[in-house]
């Protein structure tokens, strides 16, 4: 499993960012982005917070296969106490982000306690720093992507970020990366603007290890094959998500 074996706890109030290691415990009992994140969550939140306060956490969780070439492994979860339903938040998005986190070093990102004011997390390998976006709240994702590669001169920079529905508290506000996909449910778009926390840039440069290559990459081939002999994948590419509802009736 492509395990970096650390995680990046990072507290808005103290202003700290800190690596820790990951509990491989954890790790291999709950595995799964989505498992190990609510572990992480189970264990570092009052259930009877308040999700649009401080106490609240809020969590970037990646998989044992993300940064790898197995489908699917481009995915991330964004998990907190969800402010729509007082219970365990989770929501899943693709593209780059998820590997990026990856890369830099870290299996999950863990983001305490709430900001004076709007900042934006730069990660690019060991280097962490919380920086200020005034000049971007108020702004949708598009611009705050756009804004953030040229203040750091890296078009590859990986970025997930709020708008202006999450920056207000609209419960259902999304938290978008690659510019065009979006963790959408639980209202995780809400809790980051809580903090006062506009996005997450990450870059990282220290790739992924499987235990077995050439297993691995023999598995991965011939999961590819069977995925592109079962068809439906014209339609997700062009459709997105909502052509699914038509496989299931199915």
């Amino acid at each position: 499993m492509s395990w970096q074996g650390q995680i990046l706890r990072v507290n808005l109030t103290k202003g700290t960012a800190e690596a820790e290691p990951l509990n491989m415990e954890w790790a291999n009992a709950y595995i799964g982005e989505r498992g190990l994140g609510t572990k992480y969550l189970y264990e570092n939140v009052d259930p009877k917070c308040d999700p649009m306060g401080p106490d609240n956490v809020l969590i970037f969780a990646t998989g044992p296969l993300n940064g790898t070439m197995a489908s699917t492994s481009g995915r991330y979860a964004v998990l907190c106490k969800s402010p729509l339903t007082g219970a365990i938040g989770d929501s899943n998005s693709g593209g780059k982000f998820g590997a990026f986190l990856k890369y830099a070093g870290y299996d999950l990102l863990l983001i305490e306690g709430k900001a004076d004011k709007p900042v934006y997390l730069h990660i690019d390998d060991d280097s962490v720093e919380i920086l200020p976006a005034d000049e971007i709240w108020g702004t949708g994702v598009w611009h705050t992507e756009e804004w953030i590669k040229s203040r750091h001169q890296n078009p590859q920079l990986k970025i997930a970020s709020i708008g202006e529905a999450g920056e207000n508290g609209v419960l259902y506000a999304c938290v978008v990366n690659d510019l065009h996909r979006a963790a959408g449910r639980c209202g995780v778009g809400a809790v980051m603007g809580s903090k006062n926390l506009k996005a997450v840039a990450a870059y990282g440069t220290r790739g992924v290890t499987v235990d077995d290559p050439a297993k691995f990459m023999e598995v991965v081939k011939d999961t590819h094959a069977k995925l592109a002999a079962s068809g439906g994948r014209e339609e997700l590419t062009e459709g997105g998500t909502h052509p699914m509802i038509d496989m299931m009736q199915e």
